[in-house]
């Protein structure tokens, strides 16, 4: 992917995790901090993160059609950066509750579950319109025969 079609990939990846953190935001926090309140400054958090988050698809950019193995190898990069990078945001200045282990587990594991559901998403849209273009092409093949 390049050029272009990458920019508009990485705005639809943004917005897509900015929701899906916010899903995780909704399940998760009355677990672990029900007594938790916030104020309309907590609705900057899931654009925070979701900046943070996506900022490491640039690993993936390249001019030319990567290899399996390559963009196998640069998803883990990926993943690696944004577990890196969220979890410093998210864990910078906040009180000794939030470095519990078990909190700091909690959020690693929601940083990889939505990476794979973002990952899983993006593929099947992805998959969906190499169909459709398929149907397509085999129509238009049909109508120039």
């Amino acid at each position: 992917m390049q050029g272009k079609e990458f920019w508009i990939d990485f705005v639809r990846t943004f917005f897509m995790v900015t929701t899906l953190i916010t899903m995780v935001f909704l399940v998760v926090g009355p677990i672990l901090a029900p007594e938790q309140t916030f104020g309309y400054q907590v609705f900057s958090a899931p654009l925070v993160y979701a900046l943070v988050g996506t900022v490491p698809n640039l690993v993936t950019y390249s001019k030319r059609e990567l290899k399996v193995k390559e963009l196998l190898l640069r998803k883990v990069l990926q993943l690696l950066l944004i577990e890196a990078g969220v979890t410093f945001v998210a864990l910078y200045g906040a009180g000794e509750y939030w470095h519990q282990p078990h909190m700091i587990a909690t959020l690693l594991g929601s940083i990889f579950f939505v990476f794979v559901a973002a990952t899983l998403i993006s593929w099947v849209g992805n998959l969906l319109s190499a169909k459709a273009l398929d149907r397509e092409l085999a129509e238009f093949q049909k109508m120039n025969e």
